[in-house]
């Protein structure tokens, strides 16, 4: 054997070797590839009756050939894993999680579906495989407890969830996170986690919610157990209100801001909006809520967007190893608003 072919040789089964360690949770058996679309008009409303000589979809800008189906003509069924942040500064907000048990299979899995829960404050805790009893995941949810008070490894939960999908190979694959819309201390990196959503197929949905205004009038984690000796109180403490101010109230010690949160709040302000970058990376999208309705409202409109997605579903004409740009046009249809995942990572040669 001559010494270059030798040396090509090696080097093509390192380059082989590292491309099956680099993706060893994905089962690729097949190169389609199912873009759901959501298609609506000027007012936001959906777009219904689009056929597949409607769309143009281009895959690093060459036009493919694709199929399409839709929620009404029977396309895959839905898995969902809903990850809620579980943090001790999220209590309120997993009062208002406890009430959307019972919304979940009607509303967005249906009957062929299931769900999964998950939950992550300092780690991540599976309360809830993927099932389609309805009182299961109303108990799963019911069952949320706070954990520590300002843990919240999003994207440790993410990847999580993105392996379990992942071995649902005949359903659409969707992730609804319940969670503030920033990382808090994660070991899984943003952009690793967004390839493997790619890689995966799955689309990243967010009800995100601000936990500002828990960081300023949250209680000290510190307690003073020491018992004061007693000073004699100035004019201005008898009357209430602080030292030469004599118009503004003290608030009792159980109401005082934690300033100091508040603080650790104001500059998680410039991070990166974690929620935002795998929702428009993976062509989901983000339902802010701040009161019981506000959540109720965004697990309504996620079941209405899936109900009523076009799925594209094409074989790439020119197949590659690597990310893929995905561009979806719809033609006929004036002010026509298309979201759909921006590409796809192939592990395919």
């Amino acid at each position: 054997m001559q010494p270059g072919i030798g040396m090509k040789c090696v080097l093509s089964l390192v380059f082989a070797f590292t491309l099956s360690a680099q993706f060893p949770r994905y089962d690729v058996q097949s190169r389609l590839v199912q873009v759901p679309v959501t298609v609506t008009d000027a007012h936001g409303r959906s777009v219904d009756g689009l056929e597949a000589q409607d769309f143009v979809l281009l895959d690093e800008g060459r036009p493919q050939k694709a199929s399409v189906d839709t929620f009404a003509t029977g396309v895959a069924p839905i898995a969902l894993v809903v990850a809620v942040q579980s943090s001790g500064i999220s209590a309120a907000v997993l009062d208002k999680v406890h009430k959307i048990g019972a919304m979940i299979q009607p509303l967005i899995t249906g009957e062929r579906g299931c769900a999964a829960v998950v939950a992550f404050a300092a780690r991540v805790e599976w309360r809830q495989e993927c099932t389609a009893d309805q009182d299961a995941l109303t108990r799963a949810f019911e069952g949320l407890t706070p954990g520590e008070e300002l843990g919240g490894c999003m994207l440790d939960a993410v990847h999580e969830a993105i392996d379990r999908l992942a071995k649902r190979p005949k359903a659409r694959r969707v992730l609804l996170l319940i969670s503030e819309s920033r990382d808090r201390g994660s070991e899984n990196d943003l952009d690793e986690v967004l390839v493997d959503a790619r890689v995966a197929g799955v689309t990243v949905y967010a009800a995100t919610y601000s936990a500002l205004k828990t960081g300023f009038t949250s209680k000290s984690s510190k307690v003073n157990t020491t018992k004061p000796q007693k000073q004699p109180a100035s004019l201005s403490e008898q009357r209430g209100t602080l030292p030469g101010f004599d118009n503004v109230p003290v608030p009792p010690p159980n109401e005082r801001l934690d300033i100091l949160g508040g603080i650790r709040e104001l500059k998680r302000l410039h991070m990166v909006k974690t929620t935002e970058a795998l929702a428009s990376g993976t062509g989901g999208a983000e339902f802010p809520f701040t009161r019981q309705k506000g959540l109720e409202d965004a697990i309504e409109r996620l079941g209405a967007e899936l109900h009523s997605q076009y799925v594209l579903s094409f074989i790439p004409e020119a197949p590659a190893f690597g990310y893929h740009r995905l561009e979806v046009r719809v033609s006929g249809v004036s002010g026509a608003v298309v979201r759909a995942r921006p590409g796809y990572w192939s592990v395919a040669q």
